[in-house]
């Protein structure tokens, strides 16, 4: 089998027009930054916050290459302070973040003006609705 990371990698380090691999550029931008938070050492932000794992960064992969399979655009996405990586999406007033820890317990927030925030485990059903609900 092959690395999911390397492959991206080495693909979205290509010169070649994002439609034909069916990215919007915007999305490629955000895989390509996913890819480079593996190179980020503790303390990047010189405020003491943990670099990014391996496996973090490979499963923040995972889930942006999912949202642009499924056409949804990314708004943004960021290491955080615990070893995190964030993918933000927005539609309108609402607002999702998924995150990709390193203990592989990942987390969706959901936030709009008109609802209580909702927050939980990111899993296959958590995913779908919260693509549904953002997007309604």
């Amino acid at each position: 089998m092959f690395n999911t990371l390397d492959f991206a990698q080495e693909i979205l380090a290509q010169e070649i027009n994002p439609a034909a691999l069916g990215l919007s550029s915007s999305n490629r931008q955000h895989l390509i930054a996913i890819v480079a938070y593996q190179h980020l050492a503790d303390n990047w932000d010189e405020d003491g916050a943990i670099a990014p794992t391996h496996q973090t960064v490979l499963s923040a992969l995972d889930i942006a290459l999912l949202l642009t399979v499924t056409g949804q655009l990314i708004y943004h996405t960021s290491p955080g302070p615990v070893g995190e990586v964030m993918i933000n999406l927005r539609n309108g007033g609402k607002s999702a973040e998924l995150l990709a820890y390193p203990n592989g317990r990942n987390k969706f927030v959901r936030i709009s003006p008109d609802e209580v925030p909702q927050q939980g485990p990111l899993t296959p059903e958590s995913f779908r609705e919260t693509l549904q609900w953002l997007n309604r």
